[in-house]
């Protein structure tokens, strides 16, 4: 039996950019969900944050749509 040290190497390195890509995205967008929602009730309400907090937001729900679509072979 031989391992691919290289293959498993790989597939460990993507694995773990995947899992800081998805959290650092998912935590952007509460940080920034966070804040809007904090400036608007202080009644400076930013636009610009808001419109990067529905952006992360739609992100998070991508990275979710496809996690489903690969794991439910149906699809």
């Amino acid at each position: 039996m031989n391992i691919n040290w290289g293959a498993l190497g790989v597939v460990s390195l993507v694995t773990l950019l995947g899992t800081v890509f998805v959290v650092c995205v998912v935590s952007c967008a509460a940080l920034l969900v966070d804040m809007s929602h904090a400036r608007a009730q202080a009644g400076r309400p930013s636009p610009a944050l808001r419109a990067a907090a529905i952006a992360l937001v739609c992100c998070c729900v991508a990275i979710l749509l496809f996690g489903l679509w690969v794991m439910i072979p149906y699809f």
